[in-house]
């Protein structure tokens, strides 16, 4: 026989191998698979794991022996292009590493893997995926193997490593924070929650804790000293350098909420008669330690604002360009007293990611950015959460706040709203006369569909309000757009209901002298009065309640609900008072 007789191995083709691995599985043939994929390569498993449709490439991996897995993780993970885990989601990895380690008890999971499979645990994973690392983070802590900790750490975000550790004990949070490198330590510090990193703060040296303070923007250090004791604040800034206390103290100064007490001292100010080129020298310089060298701030020998350009002007202009010539003169400022609600509407409206604060000269005195931004939009959106479900705003988070704060946030606003609700009860009862069993028994989808409309109008209404898409001008605009939505509404109800009445009561004993005609004519004329009121009232409240400066989220659904409720009662008890005085109705028939 010769060469050219002897029978070549076929080739391996990726694709076909994928697909018969694919069709054993979905006949449920997973020892055949397992006997396919136990064939393969290191090489050859990646390619075809990589062809597999995502229903089953989990399915498939799983049937490798753990072995086989943990050694085609760890060879194929260090290069995020070519390992099998690149396309996978952060919930597939937490399966497959539960599946691996979970039922060997291996708290070691984490160690070994590559840094950008952690990292996508926690960006994308559930929260299985969180609990997986943390137990592995407690491992490494508990056995003192902080070499290894620290390894796994610094390939981390920041914001990740803050979320990871914000459970953890202060002792162990001190022991992880120390062996981190200082720039990284820094900044998981600025994202822990202001009660941790407090505690943590305290439980430093006096020596540490001002190291970190002075490593800190100004802004942040001075949000995290707000809250804490006066004279532990004075015991830390007298650890931290000058420029530092200054800083903070600057803005420790300012009411709470406003502009300056959210803005920090730290960007680039620069001269009118500087050029392109110096400026850039100066931002090169100086910018290491600024919050922001997106923008800078042109400024005069008194510090008055006198501009703004971009780092990407800058950048793109001539060498010899005047920064003078070149800067936006028009900024949107704000006075150090702006609320920051409205600081952050500004935010919106002009796109910025920073805005200059000003004091009544025009100095400038700091800068708020997005950043800062992000956070109060958040904290007053769950603060008028909180308000339109007639709660006070709780300041910590859910879990981290006691149940005694949570009731006494509650309690008040539920004695007031049954307070309120004895006066339907009052209003039930001094119409008892003309209300029979049958009538009465429409109150409920009454007093329902009131609440639910008002409900509806005045959460509308308040988050126009708060996007600034209406204002307190538009008080006639408003209660014209909800008069006519609320007759179209009514109407379509009010049509509907009365045949569903018929359809239900024409044949029992209640239709005496087609007194379930009449009843149902009565529910249709309350019905639209009832919810014409109901939205009318539910939209304007809101707008009142901010013409007067008051929070218009306090018009929240129950407390419009609750006025609805005795409004309803009055309306439906008034239409059938009219209908027997104009009509001679005699709705207080029952059956015999």
């Amino acid at each position: 026989m010769t060469d050219d007789d002897k029978i070549a191995p076929a080739a391996f083709d990726a694709e076909e191998r994928a697909k018969k691995i694919s069709s054993l599985l979905e006949e449920n043939e997973k020892e055949s698979a397992a006997a396919e994929l136990a064939a393969l390569t290191t090489e050859e498993l990646v390619e075809v794991l990589g062809k597999l449709g995502e229903d089953v490439r989990i399915d498939a991996f799983l049937l490798l022996d753990r072995a086989t897995a943990l050694a085609l993780m760890r060879e194929t993970g260090g290069d995020p292009e070519t390992s099998f885990l690149h396309d996978l989601r952060g919930d597939e990895i937490s399966r497959i590493l539960e599946e691996l380690y979970a039922k060997q008890d291996d708290r070691t999971v984490v160690v070994d893997l590559p840094p950008f499979v952690i990292q996508r645990m926690l960006t994308y994973g559930d929260s299985r995926s969180k609990e997986i690392i943390e137990d592995s983070i407690t491992y490494l802590v508990e056995t003192r193997q902080l070499a290894l900790l620290k390894s796994v750490l610094i390939e981390l975000n920041p914001v990740d490593i803050a979320d990871i550790l914000d459970d953890f004990p202060t002792e162990d949070l001190l022991k992880i924070y120390r062996i981190l490198p200082k720039d990284l330590a820094s900044d998981v510090f600025v994202y822990l929650p202001d009660d941790v990193s407090q505690k943590m703060l305290t439980a430093l040296s006096e020596s540490e804790a001002g190291q970190l303070i002075d490593d800190l923007y100004a802004d942040d250090a001075a949000d995290l000293l707000e809250e804490m004791p006066s004279m532990v604040v004075k015991k830390l800034l007298a650890k931290t350098k000058p420029e530092t206390r200054a800083a903070v103290n600057h803005l420790l100064q300012y009411e709470e909420d406003s502009a300056g007490s959210i803005m920090t001292v730290e960007f680039v100010d620069l001269k009118e008669y500087y050029t392109a080129a110096q400026a850039i020298e100066v931002i090169r310089k100086t910018g290491i330690d600024k919050e922001t060298v997106n923008t800078c701030f042109v400024l005069d020998a008194q510090r008055k604002l006198l501009g703004t350009i971009t780092l990407r002007r800058l950048i793109l202009a001539a060498k010899d360009e005047k920064v003078g010539d070149m800067m936006e003169e028009n900024a949107i400022i704000v006075r150090t007293n702006t609320d920051q609600e409205e600081v952050a509407k500004l935010f919106k409206r002009y796109d910025l990611t920073s805005m200059p604060v000003c004091d009544s000269e025009n100095r400038l005195v700091g800068i708020v950015t997005v950043d800062d931004i992000v956070d109060i939009i958040e904290e007053e959106t769950e603060e008028d959460f909180s308000r339109m479900a007639a709660m006070a705003p709780i300041e910590n988070t859910y879990l981290k706040t006691p149940a005694w704060k949570h009731a006494r946030g509650r309690v008040l606003w539920l004695l007031f709203l049954m307070i309120s609700a004895t006066f339907t009860g009052l209003v039930i009862n001094g119409f008892e006369g003309q209300l029979s069993t049958f009538l009465y028994s429409f109150t409920p989808l009454l007093m329902g569909t009131a609440g639910n409309c008002g409900s509806q109008a005045s959460t509308t209404v308040i988050r126009a309000l708060a996007l600034d898409q209406i204002s307190t001008k538009d008080f006639f605009k408003v209660s014209m757009k909800e008069g006519l939505i609320s007759l179209i509404c009514s109407s379509v109800l009010a049509v509907a209901n009365a045949v569903r009445v018929i359809l239900m009561y024409w044949w029992t004993a209640y239709n005496i002298n087609y007194l379930v005609l009449k009843v149902s004519l009565v529910l249709a004329i309350a019905l639209i009065l009832i919810i014409f009121i109901a939205q009318v009232l539910g939209s304007l409240l809101p707008i009142i309640a901010k013409k007067i400066h008051v929070d218009p989220a306090l018009m929240s659904a129950p407390v419009i609900s609750t006025i609805m409720d005795t409004l309803s009662i009055l309306i439906y008890c008034a239409v059938i008072v009219v209908c027997a005085i104009w009509f001679g109705w005699n709705l207080q028939v029952v059956p015999a």
